[in-house]
């Protein structure tokens, strides 16, 4: 049916109420369509993904026409920015709630962190909604999300500023905080694993423990020291670059030659587009016209767009592997190992942009199987933890999901420089992401002391 005129705002008629594990108004009274539409789209949303839920679906399922829906938002996206809304508003005040003065970190951190985490356990679709599948909306929720987020890392920022000024205090970055807590609870939720989530609380605080440091020192993580000067000019050339496009008429290359041509044009240009228009946007004629190639040869590669996708998703993951291994195990040491191994990840994310937004960002637009192999991918970089925790009697005690906490963070960093194309910032990075993976085990003022060795000898390397 067309589509009504676009509203310059919502109509104040009906009140949302925050949706929940059951959704609807206050104790007693009856839910609106408004209500109903907003727990629709929860429920919908965690149970096929956001890609494939369609507005009839949503209006069928709360109930309503889809003159209704159109009535109280301006389209799917509008109608999920809102239940993004309401539900983080939610879980905010319950995390707030538990902030009490005067009162010791270890318990306003289990307290904030149970009702979180209890909370996501009796309300898993809303978040799967929230930490999942509102990574596949346009331009309108990812603002959100950012706004968000940001409102996450004030609050555990104000957690960080408020401890006491005697005894002890905590030198990590808010933003690993948010990354390594967004890392834990999605991939449970996407596994529906959400009944795990309280259980983990106590780990997650061990974690958070491990960054602590005397009061009187000034928290060096956050601090410019933590970044690499002049990092921006020593990116490397790309290191994984598509093949130069075959000479036009006859050649006499080989059948094979011509196919793996073909095909590596056809992911570069899926990785091009991807980071051009979206996802959802993406055509298979964009790709093929980006590739230079006809579509009846697209199709000889890759069913649809979605294959396209994940074999480019696919495509560098090996090289990426060896890579970053070849440079953990060139180095003596494993803080050093680390750093090298880090180094070369940022490296390659840098020197080849396209591909590490589709595989970083994209992947969250592209479906299911999409976003379990991001999950995957950077899960496996936790294998170059494993050292840490025998190389000191701190690593030794340290839970299991310590490594998960980590890759969670440094990943969520990388991240967020891919998403703004900020490919240039992400190698000055490189002693604060080193830090926040080995400081665990080693202590935050031995991590320091390792890195800051380590920055100086990159410093003083000859230019390659």
């Amino acid at each position: 049916m067309p589509r009504p005129a676009r509203r310059t705002a919502p109509a104040p008629r009906e009140r949302s109420a925050k949706p929940g594990k059951t959704g609807g108004s206050s104790a007693g009274s009856k839910p609106t369509q408004h209500d109903r539409i907003l727990q629709a789209i929860v429920e919908l949303t965690a149970k096929h993904g956001y890609q494939n839920v369609s507005i009839a679906q949503i209006s069928s399922h709360a109930r309503v026409s889809s003159a209704t829906f159109y009535e109280l938002f301006e389209g799917k996206e509008d109608c999920l920015l809102a239940a993004y809304r309401a539900t983080a508003e939610q879980m905010f005040e319950q995390v707030r709630s538990q902030s009490v003065a005067d009162q010791d970190w270890h318990e306003l951190a289990h307290a904030a962190l149970t009702s979180l985490l209890g909370m996501l356990r009796e309300s898993p679709d809303a978040g799967r909604m929230l930490f999942v599948e509102a990574a596949a909306g346009g331009p309108l929720i990812a603002e959100e999300r950012r706004r968000v987020l940001g409102e996450f890392e004030r609050f555990a920022q104000g957690f960080l500023d408020g401890l006491p000024s005697a005894g002890e205090t905590l030198d990590l970055p808010p933003t690993a905080i948010v990354g390594a807590l967004r890392s834990i609870i999605s991939r449970r939720l996407r596994t529906n694993a959400e009944d795990e989530l309280p259980r983990v609380v106590d780990d997650v605080i061990a974690w958070i423990d491990s960054y602590r440091i005397p009061a009187g020192l000034v928290p060096w993580s956050t601090s410019p020291e933590a970044l690499l000067p002049g990092a921006e000019e020593e990116l490397r050339k790309p290191a994984v670059r598509a093949r130069p496009r075959l000479p036009r008429g006859r050649h006499g290359l080989p059948a094979g030659v011509v196919a793996r041509s073909q095909r590596s044009r056809l992911i570069f240009a899926t990785a091009e587009v991807t980071m051009e228009k979206g996802y959802a946007n993406a055509t298979v004629a964009d790709i093929v016209a980006k590739a230079g190639v006809a579509r009846d040869v697209f199709y000889e590669h890759f069913t649809d767009k979605e294959h396209a996708f994940l074999e480019a998703q696919q495509y560098p993951t090996q090289h990426i592997i060896d890579s970053c291994a070849a440079a953990y195990f060139s180095a003596k040491n494993w803080p050093e190992r680390v750093w090298k191994g880090l180094g070369t990840l940022l490296e390659l994310i840098a020197g080849n942009p396209e591909l590490a937004h589709l595989r970083l960002i994209q992947c969250y637009a592209a479906g299911p199987v999409a976003i379990r192999r991001a999950e995957e991918i950077t899960r496996s970089f936790a294998i170059f933890l494993e050292e840490g925790y025998g190389y000191g009697e701190q690593g030794a005690q340290l839970p299991r999901l310590v490594s998960e906490a980590i890759t969670g963070a440094l990943f969520e960093a990388i991240q967020r420089h891919v998403a703004r194309n900020d490919f240039a910032g992400l190698m000055p990075r490189l002693p604060q992401l080193t830090y926040v993976a080995i400081a665990p085990f080693l202590g935050p003022q031995n991590a320091v002391e390792q890195i800051e060795a380590l920055s100086a000898q990159q410093l003083e390397a000859p230019a390659a």
